[in-house]
């Protein structure tokens, strides 16, 4: 399972790194942390459709968390962060051992987060998953 996760990490790191060089963005540290502490919270829904549920986005110790997400068998997975312009933008991909993966894209503009997600898993007894969704939440506070 490690090495799945640090396979996952080094690819995100390249394609970041091809972000750097074409100079879209202004900087890129998967260690940096610059999410670290905080939480989103927020309504998900299909792509293209209305809101059918909540969710939280929690980032803490280089890590993202969809709490909604947890039971289901998925848990925290290391995200990477850059900043570009006024915003921060994310990446990360969460696994579940029974639900297969899902692949996180975002972006942070002062209290607000957006983001689209990809849940995908393979089956061999019937058509393989593919659902395309969206978040979009506020800073808590509290």
């Amino acid at each position: 399972m490690r090495l799945i996760l640090l396979t996952i990490a080094l690819s995100s790191l390249l394609t970041m790194g091809s972000f750097v060089d074409s100079g879209v963005a202004e900087s890129v540290d998967p260690q940096s942390g610059l999410l670290d502490g905080k939480v989103f919270f927020g309504h998900v829904g299909p792509k293209g459709k209305e809101a059918n549920g909540e969710d939280e986005l929690v980032f803490q110790d280089g890590l993202m968390l969809s709490t909604s997400c947890i039971k289901y068998g998925f848990e925290t997975a290391p995200y990477t962060a850059s900043r570009q312009g006024g915003r921060i933008l994310f990446e990360a991909v969460i696994l579940s051992p029974k639900h297969g993966r899902i692949e996180w894209r975002g972006h942070v503009t002062g209290d607000r987060a957006e983001a689209v997600y990809v849940w995908t898993k393979d089956r061999w007894y019937w058509f393989d998953a593919h659902e395309e969704s969206w978040f979009r939440g506020r800073l808590k506070t509290e």
